[in-house]
């Protein structure tokens, strides 16, 4: 028995020795693989290889022409140029400014979905003439949700606060591309406090100031044609002048 004992342990030693050796030649192996750099290439080869494939390019929609700007608003996919939650916006309630040139039109107007509810929506269309008649096709849409005033009341600093984001916010260049002017720092808003009308950027009153009813409270759309400054817009010198 003692010896059987003995021969089943010898076995289990051999065993053992035998692992541990392929476990010494494998560490050995994977280090010289390193240290010849073949695993460190290839893989590098990989990332190279995946990151040179070519991503494909975004296409921009064809432009859809209309005779006019309400019909090229809903001519187009709906879901392209407006969120899930404003397709109602492409119908035009109450036009609030428009600018145009031979080139393009840069519509601003509110799109009401009930009583309660709508959006403030500046859309940028490019012309086409033909024959002396004028077509429109639209270029892009920003959609501002609006709901009906409520009780909550903010302060003055909280309003003036909200209000010098706005300005940093409408002065990103896709919004500033809905001027009709290349090149100009179109900036726009709108707000239903009549303080506006006391507006310094940069010591610069806005272009124009236009006083519309929306839910049965004022509003009122400002707007600046081209801002003269270098200044980033988180550097703006913005006041509201004293009465």
């Amino acid at each position: 028995m003692k010896k059987v004992l003995k021969c089943i342990g010898l076995f289990i030693l051999a065993i053992f020795g035998l692992f541990m050796v392929l476990a010494v030649l494998i560490a050995f192996l994977a280090l010289k693989s390193k240290g010849n750099g073949s695993t460190v290439d290839n893989y590098q080869h990989m990332i190279f290889e995946f990151g040179a494939r070519k991503i494909p390019a975004f296409e921009e929609p064809e432009l859809v022409y209309a005779d006019t700007k309400e019909e090229a608003l809903v001519s187009v996919n709906q879901k392209i140029y407006f969120a899930e939650d404003y397709l109602y916006a492409s119908k035009v309630s109450d036009i609030i400014k428009i600018f145009e040139n031979d080139e393009y039109v840069t519509m601003v107007y509110f799109s009401k979905r009930d009583p309660k509810e709508g959006a403030l929506v500046f859309a940028k269309f490019k012309i086409s003439t033909v024959e002396n008649k004028k077509q429109y096709a639209l270029l892009n849409a920003i959609v501002q949700g609006h709901g009906s005033p409520g009780e909550t009341k903010i302060t003055q600093d909280k309003e003036f606060s909200i209000l010098c984001q706005l300005i940093q916010v409408s002065d990103i260049p896709y919004l500033r591309d809905l001027s009709i002017v290349e090149g100009d720092r179109f900036i726009l808003g709108s707000l239903n406090g009549e303080y506006v009308k006391r507006l310094k950027i940069e010591g610069q009153s806005p272009t124009e100031i236009i006083e519309y009813t929306l839910y049965g409270e004022r509003e009122y759309f400002w707007y600046y044609k081209n801002l003269i400054s270098d200044k980033p817009s988180s550097e703006f010198d913005i006041k509201i002048e004293e009465r």
